[in-house]
């Protein structure tokens, strides 16, 4: 079973990009719009940790607050996928061996 989310997930607890894909076409299957924010939520706090990447390289003076600015995105990244997994398995959009099902 832990071989399977493996492909859900990268090694450092993140959904990876083809699962966050993946979940977006589903994201209309149920009625509420909460599939479909979450995933809005996590694709911003991604961006935003690829801006403060970039702002350590740019503003060096500033580079201690914008590494611990990246690392609470990490740890937000790392929660809202967390979340995710586990609303696409109560919504069952990922069977009991954590497979995505394919849409009917």
């Amino acid at each position: 079973m832990k071989e399977e989310t493996n492909s859900l997930i990268s090694e450092d607890g993140r959904l990876t990009d083809d699962t966050v894909h993946l979940l977006n076409q589903y994201s209309d299957m149920i009625e509420c719009k909460c599939p479909e924010k979450l995933l809005q939520i996590l694709t911003e706090v991604r961006a935003f940790k690829n801006y403060t990447h970039s702002c350590i390289e740019l503003y060096p003076d500033d580079a201690k607050v914008h590494h611990w600015l990246k690392s609470s995105a990490d740890n937000l990244d790392k929660l809202l996928s967390a979340t995710l997994l586990q609303l696409a398995r109560m919504e069952g959009f990922i069977d009991e061996n954590n497979v995505i099902k394919p849409r009917d």
